[in-house]
């Protein structure tokens, strides 16, 4: 990163950006350039790695890519906001925070669908209640477990993650 000052790589703070946002850009290998999309997630620590889990249709070109070629490439942005320098335009800037890492994703286990769909779920869960000015503490307890969905609901779906190899934060004023 060039601007080292902005570089965050203490994995709390990282943690911190990518808990506090609902959307994540992932970036799938295709030709002739890659194939990128927007999607909710959630995520996890699990032995000190970012986990973000997705879910979707059981057919599709997310999972076409995913199935082609695991290697991924993703981001989520927060707090985007633009600073104008109306008396010297080259002097404007943006303010943000974002992460940004690449992966290996792979389709979760029957056996472990849902652990990721309470993943997910409490990651939502915990947006919704940061945006009501509920703070970061939110809520004491999840709200979903993994008890929380039906068979119907679980059949129905595919889950999906992303094992972070790399990660990394940057935040601007």
């Amino acid at each position: 990163m060039r601007r080292s000052d902005r570089e965050i790589t203490d994995m709390d703070r990282i943690m911190e950006i990518v808990r506090r946002q609902s959307v994540c850009c992932v970036a799938f290998q295709d030709a002739p350039c890659p194939y990128l999309i927007p999607m909710n997630y959630g995520a996890d620590l699990e032995n000190g790695r970012l986990v973000l889990y997705f879910h979707g249709a059981a057919a599709g070109t997310k999972l076409d890519r995913l199935k082609a070629d695991p290697h991924v490439s993703f981001t989520i942005v927060g707090g985007s906001r633009v600073l104008l320098n109306l008396g010297e335009a080259c002097k404007s800037t943006a303010g943000f925070d974002s992460v940004c890492g690449t992966g290996a994703a792979e389709i979760v286990p029957e056996e472990e669908k849902r652990k990721g769909l309470a993943v997910l779920m409490n990651h939502a869960a915990e947006c919704e209640s940061l945006a009501a000015g509920n703070g970061a503490a939110g809520r004491e307890t999840p709200p979903f477990s993994e008890t929380s969905f039906s068979d119907q609901a679980v059949d129905a779906v595919t889950v999906w993650r992303i094992t972070a190899a790399a990660v990394t934060g940057k935040h601007h004023d």
